[in-house]
């Protein structure tokens, strides 16, 4: 859950590929390929255990607070598939206090590195559960600043 934040806000911030390199630390490059209002094709370099290059088609709605990606390409990464939802939870609307957003994320992927397979399973499921937490505190540092930096009514 992100306390004071409206969903919109959350989802910007997650909407915001251009600047995925400078929130998420895994994250060395990335490049917008295209982006509509409703679609972005992504590629992004990281450096884990090996280096990574994988490109993502992500479906974006502003009108249902929504993200979900598919694979297109990738050295490393085989296959990803996932998505978000934002929705409002907590204080009702107008009751003066302040929003809070549910995220919902869900997220697959597939790795063939020159690994054994049983090494490939314990590398991935350990670095999904060591960047989950610091992937949630980095959009919530980045809601914050653009708080801060919003001019206030």
């Amino acid at each position: 859950m992100f306390r004071d934040a409206r969903p919109r806000e959350v989802y910007d911030v997650v909407v915001d590929f251009a600047a995925y390199a400078r929130l998420f630390s895994e994250f060395k490059a990335v490049r917008v390929i295209e982006q509509t209002p409703e679609r972005a094709r992504v590629e992004f370099r990281a450096e884990l255990l090996l280096p990574l290059r994988y490109v993502l088609e992500l479906r974006t709605s502003a009108e249902a607070l929504t993200v979900d990606w598919t694979f297109v390409e990738g050295e490393v990464v085989t296959d990803a598939t996932g998505g978000w939802r934002f929705a409002p939870e907590g204080p009702a609307a107008g009751s003066g206090d302040a929003p809070h957003t549910r995220a919902d994320y869900r997220a697959s992927v597939s790795v063939k590195a020159p690994l054994p397979g049983f090494l490939v399973r314990k590398a991935t499921d350990a670095l999904v559960a060591a960047s989950l937490p610091g992937m949630f505190a980095s959009i919530e540092k980045e809601l914050r600043r653009r708080q801060q930096a919003a001019p206030q009514p």
